[in-house]
């Protein structure tokens, strides 16, 4: 039997409405699924907060990423759109991809431990995701973890819909490494990542000491000062780039021999995805990542593990020694794990099953 058509809203919650389809966070958890549920046939459209209170349509089903309201007149507004959508018979879910949806979880937040934002900011901002937490018919987070840490603050059932490789990356082939020079992969985006990055910075530094013909490619935000002296010594070894746009991502991610995925181990941190390590996968690139949970659900898609600083540079080590052609199936073995077309699958599923 074929499935009906379903209309789907995927809907941003960011503070600027100019910026939501940017947001790689959006991108992954509305854009990706949202594109795969129109090639399935479905009516599924994205669009930020601010523009539903006028211009949302009948829909099936309401996908809330991030969901928030930080003024007095949005909760007013947010508590009126939840009960018109209510009374036409939407499925409301509200989607997380980051342990934001309690005040309680602040102290944790990368930007808190990093100093880039106050801790009683970060308790604000998540205080305002927390407000509406209880609205939802049901809810989607990207981890389990996440879905161990959600279930219990609220009424209805939290399910897991891990993050996939992003449907425009498709059209695009995995290219050649280059055999002269051995390329380390660092992509840490935006900044907050400088005590992530800590871990595997002295590993990093003993190695380029070690190879001359190794270099280290990061694109992101880093603070250089805080680089050790192990590292900051093989500064000519070192390739910096500024953070791309999302459509000129793909092009950093698609290249270098090896990428790295170090995070601090913190409750925040525990409950992230593994999506480093799928993009690198989906073009053939392996991955050395400490072990959070998700990491672990991709270790047949080329990741390999690491805690101490002599562990990551054993597995630098190896990679290094391994021919990179081990490695020309990892597309097939990410999207094993899960794909774009799962992922939109699962949110109509939800619909057609309520009671």
């Amino acid at each position: 039997m074929t499935q009906p058509q379903r209309s789907i809203a995927f809907i941003a919650g960011n503070k600027n409405p100019q910026k939501f389809a940017s947001d790689p966070a959006f991108i992954y958890r509305c854009e990706n699924p949202a594109a795969a549920a129109k090639e399935q046939g479905h009516n599924a459209h994205c669009l930020h907060i601010n523009d539903c209170y006028t211009k949302l349509p009948e829909v099936d089903i309401a996908v809330f990423h991030r969901p928030c309201t930080r003024t007095w007149l949005q909760r007013w507004q947010f508590r009126q759109l939840i009960r018109r959508l209510r009374a036409q018979g939407t499925l409301l879910i509200a989607d997380f991809d980051d342990r934001v949806f309690a005040s309680d979880f602040a102290k944790d937040s990368p930007g808190v431990r990093n100093n880039y934002v106050s801790l009683k900011q970060t308790q604000k901002n998540f205080a305002q995701h927390q407000r509406v937490l209880n609205l939802f018919d049901t809810y989607t987070v990207s981890t389990t973890p996440l879905q161990q840490t959600l279930q219990p603050l609220v009424d209805g059932p939290v399910h897991w819909l891990p993050n996939a490789p992003h449907k425009s990356w498709y059209r695009h082939q995995p290219t050649a490494t280059a055999d002269n020079t051995f390329i380390i992969k660092y992509l840490p985006g935006t900044r907050s990542h400088d005590k992530d990055f800590a871990l595997v910075a002295d590993a990093v530094g003993q190695f380029l000491s070690k190879h001359k013909d190794a270099q280290l490619h990061i694109t992101g935000v880093l603070d250089p000062s805080q680089l050790p002296h192990s590292l900051a010594a093989q500064k000519d070894q070192i390739i910096w780039q500024q953070k791309q746009p999302y459509d000129l991502y793909w092009q950093c991610v698609n290249a270098g021999h090896v990428h790295l995925a170090p995070l601090e181990d913190t409750p925040f941190n525990r409950c992230k995805s593994a999506l480093k390590a799928i993009e690198a996968g989906f073009f053939n690139r392996p991955t050395i990542a400490s072990p959070i949970p998700d990491m672990q659900r991709l270790a047949s898609a080329g990741v390999s593990y690491a805690q101490t600083p002599t562990e990551w540079f054993e597995q630098l080590e190896r990679h290094k020694q391994q021919p990179t052609c081990q490695y020309q199936a990892l597309r097939e073995a990410v999207l094993a794990c899960y794909s774009a077309e799962q992922h939109a699958q699962a949110i109509v599923q939800l619909y057609e099953q309520q009671p």
